[in-house]
């Protein structure tokens, strides 16, 4: 794959796996040739147990799973139990960052071919040196791809880390968008069901970024006055600088020259949220979106990192039509907080604490802190019990 068709390609195929799970064992095959690999697994499990999710390419994914159970409690790719559970406790505090790991990293090529972990697991298997790429590790369980090399292929070099590293952010994005579509997918669920179970905003844009479909959530974010937009069919952003990163992201994706063909991400910042919007782009090529789309095309996830919101939170928004911010403005005057230690609370300026409690006096019909206190007495008080 030295070719840039061939890596673009490649960038093609890690974002397919997101919408797509079955061509991991492809990406597998592919990734771990790149790096002069024979075999490769993704994994994602728990780092007490090592059960977990296990997809395979050159191993028998059965075999394979069973042998990392067996041999778990011998490992001396990971650091000693203690540890671990000391670490998924928080009572040592957590310095994984994503990225790569060799087996000589954790102890010698010569003392790690004399344990049992390694003759009567790894060289069965003909494996002789372990590279993992790291993704994700949150709440005890890592995720990421072992990609597994024979003697006669000598160890890994820098090269091929860099190579690794040139691929990390886009199996981080892809890995990110999977788990958000993850909920929505049942076992025969394809692209369409997806689109109309999801919680988050979905789009499917066509190459020139004109948006062919989008859900529930989506359109929602498009009906509000300070978050997206579609200006001349295509999707957009209603602040000048947020559109023109969001356009840009848009056209990198659709490009027809594999070489600049990509993914990325962004945040949203809008005045009606504490929390910015969460964007991922993706790429998708045209036998992924046969169902909903003809051709290749774009796919755009956004997510509102303040879904979560409570009821008091709720009832005060359907009842006064409040943003998410003002909600939690008026819900923390209502406890007794001044502007300045709500703006300390919410991690908010003073200033954007008056302004929003402006427009609750607005919104409310009331003109001082002691009338919307009555007001949210009245209102949701037992809720905020």
């Amino acid at each position: 794959m030295a070719d840039a068709a061939g890596r673009e390609d490649f960038i093609d195929l890690i974002y397919e796996s997101a919408v797509d799970p079955s061509v991991w064992p492809i990406l597998l095959d592919r990734f771990a040739r790149l790096i002069g690999g024979h075999a490769a697994a993704f994994r994602s499990y728990d780092v007490l147990s090592e059960a977990g999710t296990v997809i395979a390419s050159g191993l028998d994914v059965v075999d394979l799973d069973r042998r990392l159970l067996q041999f778990a409690d011998c490992s001396p790719l990971k650091p000693g139990l203690e540890e671990l559970r000391a670490r998924v406790s928080g009572a040592i505090p957590s310095t994984w960052r994503p990225g790569t790991k060799l087996d000589v990293e954790w102890l010698p090529k010569s003392e790690f071919v004399r344990t049992q972990y390694y003759n009567e697991f790894y060289k069965t298997l003909d494996i002789h040196s372990d590279l993992s790429l790291g993704f994700a590790a949150d709440k005890g369980n890592w995720t990421g791809v072992d990609v597994y090399r024979p003697e006669c292929h000598g160890l890994f070099s820098k090269d091929d880390i860099a190579t690794c590293y040139t691929y990390l952010p886009h199996f981080i994005r892809s890995l990110k968008l999977s788990r958000k579509l993850a909920n929505q997918r049942g076992v025969e669920a394809g692209l369409a069901e997806v689109f109309d179970r999801s919680p988050h905003g979905l789009y499917l844009l066509d190459r020139s970024g004109r948006v062919c479909l989008a859900n529930t959530a989506g359109r929602g974010f498009l009906a509000e006055p300070h978050a997206l937009s579609v200006s001349d069919g295509r999707l957009s952003a209603t602040s000048r600088d947020a559109a023109r990163r969001l356009q840009s992201l848009i056209a990198r994706a659709a490009a027809v020259d594999r070489e600049t063909r990509t993914g990325g991400s962004m945040a949203l910042v809008t005045p009606d949220r504490l929390l910015p919007l969460s964007i991922i782009v993706a790429p998708l090529r045209a036998d992924h979106v046969a169902s909903l789309h003809s051709g290749p095309a774009v796919l755009v996830c956004v997510t509102d990192l303040e879904g979560g919101i409570t009821l008091p939170e709720e009832r005060l928004r359907d009842l006064f039509g409040l943003s998410i911010a003002e909600s939690r403005v008026a819900i923390a005057l209502f406890e007794g907080r001044e502007p300045r230690l709500v703006a300390e609370h919410l991690g908010l300026e003073v200033t954007t604490v008056r302004t929003h409690l402006a427009r609750l006096f607005a919104k409310t019909s009331t003109r001082s802190q002691v009338e919307l206190a009555r007001l949210l007495m009245r209102t949701i008080g037992a809720g905020l019990n």
